[in-house]
Order: structure tokens, then sequence, then C-alpha cells
């Protein structure tokens, strides 16, 4: 047993927390997100971007309505390290309703928020003075205390399993850790999501708290009795497709398991469809099977992918795109992948039409190796700039 779950003992007869108390869990909202050159038809704003702050004001109509304890933000409450002032703009108005409401606001930095550097300073220093509303960013652990419900919040930080030792669980009231990373643990899989700074932390010492509140990890997930990652609000890859997408609201309670129930938020849909097998089709079935396909699936609105697998070279050559991008041009973004055999090897091929120079670049950045000196997040920031710079000037 590790030497935090030592001090809690005495306590474990929980008759000492007979009362209840109500938090909300949520994490990764990535508020400034953007993908597609899709706009939003009242705001004139990028579709997806609108569709996190859609998010995030769900959830903050609802906790105003419902008055939870507090509310647990376990990081990536921003997409990157430098927001745009309309990003800042909106996630300041809605704190400002939290505070009003006299909701306390705990929130920590994630990796997608968290400067490489420490000079460059954090966005999060704009929201120290609001009342209520307590921000984590320094890289190193802290304590919150909000009456009953003592705050363990730990940051994106490159040691984080030193700062970790640092947590001394308290002898009265709710112990409960905020951490954004990827957990591991006895049994456990590996959290991961792939990107290249994010931090990796043990669990197993932590059952002793009363509630884990996990982020960056983008399924809601029971890890353990008392661990969950709540996802994100939103979808943001394919990977996510079949995720549903929303909040915790977990009930704390001495005396029994806490009750913890997902909350369902209205996000954009997102469908990845049955690949289209072209091995036994010959060309005319091929062209009919790729246009039933989108046509029944209904893509107005909706980010949708469509695979056309083993499509020999000189059929992809003669589709109409013109008439495939008449056909997708509702969705928010179709992808369509083609994948096919050419001289007994497997290529791919996405056609243009249906894939931004933003996304591509994303992936480019996200897949090449580069040197330990370069900050990959701010060359991809700078990156996504220039090209949203160049579309906006092409439009």
């Amino acid at each position: 047993m590790s030497h935090l779950c030592s001090k809690l003992n005495p306590l474990r007869g929980a008759s000492q927390k007979s009362f209840m108390k109500k938090i909300f869990h949520l994490a990764d909202t990535h508020i400034g997100y953007s993908a597609y050159r899709k706009l939003d038809e009242v705001t004139g704003l990028n579709q997806r971007e609108v569709d996190t702050y859609d998010a995030f004001k769900q959830f903050v109509d609802y906790a105003l309505k419902k008055k939870p304890d507090a509310i647990l933000h376990a990081g990536d409450l921003f997409d990157s390290v430098r927001p745009t002032n309309r990003a800042i703009s909106f996630v300041l108005g809605q704190l400002i309703r939290l505070s009003e409401a006299g909701i306390p606001f705990v929130v920590i930095s994630g990796n997608h928020e968290t400067p490489r550097l420490q000079e460059t300073g954090s966005v999060f220093s704009l929201f120290e003075h609001i009342p209520d509303v307590h921000v984590v960013y320094k890289r190193k652990y802290e304590l919150v205390e909000l009456g009953d419900l003592i705050i363990h919040a730990l940051p994106h930080c490159d040691d984080i399993e030193g700062e970790k030792k640092k947590m001394v669980l308290c002898n009265n009231g709710f112990n409960i850790a905020l951490l954004h990373a990827c957990v591991l643990g006895a049994g456990l899989p590996a959290f991961m999501m792939g990107e290249f700074n994010e931090q990796v932390v043990n669990i197993d010492d932590l059952s002793c708290f009363d509630y884990l509140a996990l982020g960056h990890f983008h399924g809601c997930t029971r890890v353990r009795t008392n661990a969950y990652y709540a996802g994100s609000t939103e979808r943001f890859s394919f990977n996510e497709v079949n995720d549903n997408k929303g909040f915790l609201e977990v009930k704390l309670s001495g005396n029994s398991e806490n009750e913890v129930i997902f909350h369902p938020l209205r996000t954009r849909e997102m469908v990845d469809l049955e690949p289209i097998v072209c091995s036994n089709l010959d060309e005319r079935e091929i062209k009919r099977a790729i246009k039933r396909c989108i046509q029944e699936c209904n893509p107005q609105n909706k980010v949708v992918r469509l695979k056309v697998l083993d499509i020999p070279m000189h059929v992809y050559h003669s589709l109409d795109f013109d008439e495939l991008k008449r056909l997708t041009r509702s969705a928010v973004h179709f992808e369509i992948k083609y994948e096919f055999l050419r001289d007994n090897e497997s290529f791919s091929a996405e056609h243009p039409a249906f894939h931004s120079l933003h996304t591509e670049f994303e992936r480019f950045i996200h897949r090449y190796t580069i040197g330990a000196h370069i900050d990959k997040a701010r060359l991809k920031e700078l990156g996504v700039k220039y090209i949203q710079e160049w579309e906006k000037a092409d439009d």
C-alpha cells in the first residue's frame, strides 16, 4: 500500500463522511479548434470551431440549472497554447456566468494549452481574477480547497510522477485527484492519444482517493471504481465516431460507492460509412455503389468518411469527381479515401476535393519526426494560422 493510502486508512470507516457532494466532471473541450472549410451560416466562422463553442455552452447552461457544488475541468479547455481572442472572449463569458452563479470552477492545463517554454506565459493567467474560478497551470501540483471538497490538481508537466508524490490526503472532506495524462496501472490498457507531448502517470497508488477526475483520453471511460475519464465534449477524429460525448455528474458519498451519471451533449454527427469493396464489382457497379452510398447517408451537416477499397486504377481515373463534389457539398466535411492495387502493391488516394490543406498539414506535422529542439506544437500552430490566412484571401 502506498504512503498516500496509508494516511487515509483511519478514515475508511466512512462514518465521518455521511454527507453528499455533487460535482460535474468534464474535459477536453478544445475551445478554438477548427477544421475543414465549411463556415457557419449565422456567424461566418469555421463550423467546427462553432461546434466546440456550442458544446461548452450547453454544459454551462445545464450547470446553471442544476447548480453542482463544483465543476472540475480535467484539462485541454483550449485547443492551443495561443487561442484566438475570439476563443478567449467566449470562455471568459462562460466563466463569468458560472462565477456570478457562485459555482466554483477548477481547471488544470492540458498538453494542448501548456507552452513548451515557461517564459511563454499561459492564457489561464487571464482568468485568475474571476471569483470562484481556480486555474492550475504552473507545471506543478496545487491544492484547491472548496470547503468539504479537497481538489488535488495536477496539470500537464514534465515531471508528473514527481509532482504526484507531493499529494497528501487531507483528513476531512472528499479528496479528489484532478489529472490530465495517460493513466497506467495493473490490469489497465494504456489510455494513449498518440500525441507527441502526452504524459503518462501510474494510478495504482491513487486508489485511496474518493474520486479521480481524468482528462486527455477522449472516450468517456470508467477506468476503475473511483476513476473516470470524462472524454471530450466533441468528436475530433474518426477514431471517436462511435463515442458518446458529454460530461459526468458525480455524487460523492462517504457511506457508499460514488454514483456517476453520464450526460450527453448535442454534437455534430460524424459518420464512418461501411467501406465499398470493389474486388467483385465492375466499373459501372463501383460508380453506382459510391453514388448510392453518398445519397443514402444523407450527408447534410455531417462529417463523413467513406473508404473505397481495391478500386482499379483505371476506374478511379474515370470517376466524375465534379458530380461527387456536388453530391457531398451539403456536408460539413465528406472525405472519400480510395485504396487500390497497382503492380501487386497497395496504394491509397484521397481526392483533394474532399480533404483540406489544413488537415493534410496537421497529419504531416503529427507523423513527421523533427529535432527535439523544435517546438512541434508551435510549428503546427503557425502553419495552421498561415493556411487559414491564405484560405481567407483565396475566398
